[in-house]
């Protein structure tokens, strides 16, 4: 059995923000039996944080980066230090990064002229997060080493919930394309369209779970290496690209195959996710 814990960074809302213009969601996937390991040992940086005299109770990017909130007045080097340590010891634990960024304008363009799709994932957030429970069901169905199915939890985002929960209740066959799923009409029963996940997406606060900590950070990091890349924003600093291409790189490793993430666009929903990407980006070639 799995889990996939989801977060997201450049949240843009219900309209495009011009100072967001891209929206990443970023899952990790990891194996329920090293979950409660993974998450002891997560406990333990934040120990050592604390016994530093870093007060941190959760390790959020934005504040780690920055140097905001319990991380204010702590040295930038030790901060980064901290970051690089956490995507390292992710990566030696064995979780996957399930990303998935939305240009924002073009989302929100092709909204504007009557986009089908994005009538049924009404926001960027949404498209994205989709494209998570996509990916995982895509990944796992038919695997031979997949031993249980996939339990999703997002970090609670008030807006869009519900909504994305009334999503997975109805009609899902305009998903058939994206995930290789095949109604057979005469069958006495076909599986669920999503045979792969766990009933329905979970929702919880990042404070409360270890896991969507991480993919708050897998997000962060991919959202602002896209800024320096495909958006063009300046450094904030000297060195600042390329300390972000190294944390990009760690994340990209760990990466699930680029084919589950956006398989070969046949149908509208799979073009429509390959039409939102950044300019230049893709999950395959991942450096930009």
């Amino acid at each position: 059995m799995k889990a996939c814990y989801i977060d997201e960074s450049g949240h843009c809302g219900k309209r495009f923000n011009p100072d967001q213009p891209v929206e990443v969601l970023a899952g990790v996937l990891t194996d329920f039996y090293g979950l409660f390991k993974t998450q002891k040992e997560q406990d333990g940086i934040i120990k050592q944080l604390n016994d530093l005299k870093i007060p941190v109770s959760e390790l959020k990017a934005s504040q780690m980066y920055r140097g905001r909130g319990s991380w204010h007045g702590i040295d930038y080097k030790k901060r980064y230090e901290v970051i690089e340590q956490i995507l390292e010891w992710s990566a030696d634990r064995k979780c996957n990064f399930i990303i998935s960024p939305i240009d924002s304008g073009k989302y929100f363009e092709r909204k504007e002229n009557g986009c089908m799709v994005s009538k049924q994932l009404h926001f960027p957030y949404e498209a994205g997060a989709f494209n998570t429970v996509l990916a995982v069901q895509r990944l796992n169905v038919g695997s031979k080493s997949n031993k249980g199915k996939t339990v999703m939890v997002f970090d609670e985002q008030s807006d869009h919930d519900n909504r994305f929960l009334d999503l997975l209740n109805q009609d899902l066959s305009f998903t058939d394309g994206y995930t290789g799923y095949v109604h057979k009409p005469k069958a006495k029963k076909n599986p669920p369209r999503f045979e792969e996940i766990v009933d329905v997406p979970f929702f919880s606060k990042s404070h409360l779970s270890k896991a969507i900590q991480l993919a708050d950070l897998a997000a962060f990091v991919v959202n602002k290496y896209l800024l320096l890349t495909v958006y063009g924003q300046d450094q904030k600093f000297d060195g600042e690209f390329d300390l972000i291409t190294k944390w990009y790189e760690i994340i990209g490793a760990r990466r699930i195959t680029h084919t589950h993430v956006n398989p070969k666009a046949v149908d509208d929903l799979t073009g429509f996710y390959h039409e939102i990407r950044p300019d230049g980006w893709s999950h395959k070639k991942w450096m930009l």
